[in-house]
């Protein structure tokens, strides 16, 4: 007997989980055939590192770790970083079709083919589909983008995996500038973005960014990035001249927090009095999510649902969470745009993700302006920013990124007006469109219908538990169809449209979705000890019933997130990245030279310090991150002169060995990496050490005849690097001192 056709319209990470998971947890019950428009699977993930043509910069990283952007069954490559870059991303779904569905007579993925028009089953009651007959089910329109080709296809059901990004927001607001306009989804390099795809000559030094959220910051950063490798990379190394004249400003409405990738995850210690609490200098570092997902953080008792409205309560929590692992309110980096202090404590959080911009924000090399772009001046050369009534002008612009979010409407386009009636679509709302049932998977009245990641930023693991809940209601399951009877949200959602306390993310509370979603399908939590306690992964909710090489899989890839916890807490692991994200920007520095001998003279050293960040100059690749070092300042000669001095080094991380490493400056150039100076090993402080003590580092240097040893140490808050002293002990034949150098910001 043919099984049950469903219709799966696009092949991104919702399609390919949803075909995977119907056929894989209901063998011989669906025929599963996917849609999609483009010429390539992984929706907005770009297949390879030169698939430069969607949504997304292949050479974009995730924002959660490799172990949120996964499925419960498929591990990762132990080879591919903890934060993979979108190509990455790409090439883990096209290896989970090989694993998981590769081309048989119940899963068929065609490419090139949009889906054009949906229309539901007909039956005598308006509601269920009849007992046979085309009219019993579900008419899909569909067309090749190549031939022009259309085919009218029929279905059993039909799952929307097609995502909430539908077609870029760009306000028409600025047709009269002269510099050019883009989307934040459309920026890969500044030289195109300046020359409008090389269309016309750049001018103008101000390059503007529109948008304070995920997107915004992530592009201004990018812009940022990219101007400071240009002016401090090597002359042959630079892809853009004169970059030095430009300064990113980013226009935002609020201030939000900024999270780096990596969070500590004891940032504060207990004391003897209960009520309170003393930072923590030397807390472990894991990735952000690893940290942020902790379902002991949930009271006792059933799981409430604290997205969606926040009230002042909670947000004045969240708040002070956020305070906790950031260290501080941003209140230091030198602009009230981004500081979270006074009344918006009490309003809900906004947060965006982001290893550079605060540093950037800093050093002044991004420039940040509350308000809105209104308008371009008269003469095109400049815009209009408007804040609470007062207007201002920013000149010289060089180009202008909007990072304005996405419409979802033009991705259910497809809909008869009949089905957009019934789902209550709202055109204007783009945080809910559709008024859907059971976290955003189902509306009761068209129970064939399904949606799978289809609200804004969805998890993985989600989408997963999506596709699980719809097959189960699709093979009748009991308790499913009781769920959804029962369930009670769509007035909420109708609410939650004219909320003003809306959360920045209206379904992002991932431990409650995972948790009543497992429930009602029956999985049970893979449990390490009893209670409910853990980080909410994916690999946590496989199905008892799962096959022996989902259970391998799932194995394999839960014990590289056991190693990390260890290697965290035990081995120093994800510390040298913390600190080296944290050195970007500008540093006060003072030096103390004691000498044994006459030829390096006792004496003081005051000035700054910067750590400028550039891409990484090594031909092998080998390095990650790389940063320019530049010191100026004053040595005195005790009890003798004072006269200017300044040193160059290079800082790179590799992120295979989790390390840090110093670097000698060719004194020709003053740009270009000679050869190593030291690498740094990192350790705790010992247990006998000050209760203020910091993460501690070693390092050692042959010159010559000359030992060099170096000890760091690095003392945080939080994320942010409060202050680091480093120690050289400098022993040979003619040498015989010891430097001493603290660094405050």
């Amino acid at each position: 007997m043919a099984g049950k056709k469903v219709c799966i319209v696009g092949a991104g990470p919702s399609g390919l989980v949803a075909a995977k998971t119907l056929l894989h947890e209901h063998p011989g019950v669906f025929e599963c055939t996917i849609y999609e428009k483009s010429d390539r699977i992984g929706g907005l993930w770009p297949s390879s590192e030169s698939d430069g043509d969607g949504m997304v910069n292949p050479d974009m990283c995730t924002n959660q770790s490799k172990h949120t952007v996964a499925f419960s069954d498929f591990a990762w490559d132990e080879t591919v970083p903890n934060f993979p870059k979108a190509w990455q991303v790409g090439q883990y779904l096209q290896k989970y079709i090989d694993m998981y569905l590769k081309p048989s007579s119940t899963c068929e993925i065609l490419t090139k083919w949009a889906v054009v028009k949906i229309d539901e089953p007909k039956s005598e009651d308006g509601k269920g589909a009849a007992t046979e007959g085309p009219e019993s089910l579900w008419k899909v329109l569909v067309k090749n983008e190549n031939s022009g080709e259309t085919a009218v296809k029929y279905f059993d059901h039909v799952l929307i995996a097609s995502g909430f990004f539908g077609k870029p927001k760009v306000p028409d607001t600025l047709g009269a500038l002269a510099a050019p306009v883009s989307h934040s989804s459309h920026f890969r390099n500044i030289t195109s973005l300046l020359s409008a795809g090389g269309k016309q000559t750049p001018q103008g030094t101000k390059i503007v960014v529109i948008g304070g959220q995920m997107s915004g910051v992530e592009v201004a950063a990018s812009i940022a990035m990219q101007v400071s490798s240009a002016t401090y990379s090597s002359i042959g190394q630079r892809a853009l001249e004169n970059a030095a004249k430009y300064t990113i400003h980013n226009v935002v409405q609020r201030p939000f927090w900024v999270m780096p990738l990596h969070f500590p995850e004891t940032p504060v210690l207990e004391t003897e009095d209960k009520d309170v609490k003393k930072n923590n200098p030397a807390s472990p570092f894991l990735p952000l999510d690893l940290v942020m997902y902790n379902l002991a953080w949930k009271p006792e008792g059933p799981l409430k649902n604290t997205s969606g409205e926040i009230s002042p309560e909670a947000a004045e929590m969240t708040n002070d969470f956020m305070n906790k692992y950031v260290g501080n309110d941003q209140s230091d980096l030198g602009t009230n745009d981004l500081a979270m202090k006074g009344e918006i404590r009490s309003k809900q959080p906004f947060l965006a993700c982001s290893d550079q911009y605060t540093e950037f924000i800093r050093s002044g090399e991004i420039v940040t302006h509350r308000g809105r772009v209104t308008e371009a001046s008269p003469d095109g050369k400049s815009v209009v920013i408007e804040n609470q009534g007062s207007k201002y002008q920013l000149d010289d612009v060089a180009a202008v990124v909007f990072a304005t979010g996405f419409e979802a409407s033009p991705s259910i386009s497809y809909f008869s007006r009949s089905i957009l009636e019934q789902l209550q679509f709202d055109a204007h709302s783009s945080e809910f469109p559709l008024a859907l049932n059971v976290n955003s998977t189902v509306h009761h009245a068209i129970p064939s219908l399904g949606f799978v990641g289809f609200y804004r930023s969805p998890y993985w693991g989600v989408m997963e538990m999506q596709a699980r809940f719809l097959g189960k209601l699709w093979t009748n399951d009991e308790k499913v169809a009781k769920t959804l009877a029962d369930d009670d949200t769509l007035a909420n959602v109708l609410k939650l449209r004219k909320s003003d306390r809306l959360a920045q993310f209206p379904m992002g509370d991932y431990a409650y979705l995972m948790e009543s979603f497992s429930e009602c399908l029956g999985i049970q939590r893979l449990e390490e000890k009893v209670g409910r306690n853990g980080i909410v992964l994916p690999q946590r909710y496989l199905p008892q019933t799962a096959s022996e090489l989902s259970r391998k899989q799932r194995d394999a890839a839960y014990s590289i997130i056991r190693r990390d916890f260890q290697q965290s807490r035990e081995e120093a692991r994800f510390v040298a990245r913390a600190v080296f994200r944290a050195l970007q920007g500008i540093w006060k520095v003072e030096r103390t030279l004691i000498s044994q001998t006459p030829a390096h003279p006792t004496g003081t050293f005051s000035g700054k310090a910067s750590f400028h960040p550039r891409d990484p100059s090594d031909k092998e690749g080998k390095y990650d991150l790389e940063y320019l070092y530049h010191e100026a300042g004053d040595f005195h000669i005790q009890n003798g002169p004072t006269f200017p001095a300044s040193r160059r080094y290079a800082y790179r991380y590799q992120t295979s060995k989790d390390e840090l490493s110093a670097w000698f400056i060719k004194p020709a150039d003053n740009h270009t990496v000679d050869y190593l100076f030291h690498e740094l090993s990192f350790h705790a402080p010992p247990p006998d050490s000050q209760p203020d003590q910091g993460w501690m580092a070693k390092g050692k240097h042959l010159c010559e005849q000359d030992w060099y040893n170096v000890v760091y140490e690095f003392q945080f808050k939080g994320v942010a690097l409060q202050a680091w002293t480093m120690e050289y002990d400098v022993k040979g034949p003619s040498k015989d001192y010891r430097i001493r150098s603290v660094y405050q910001r």
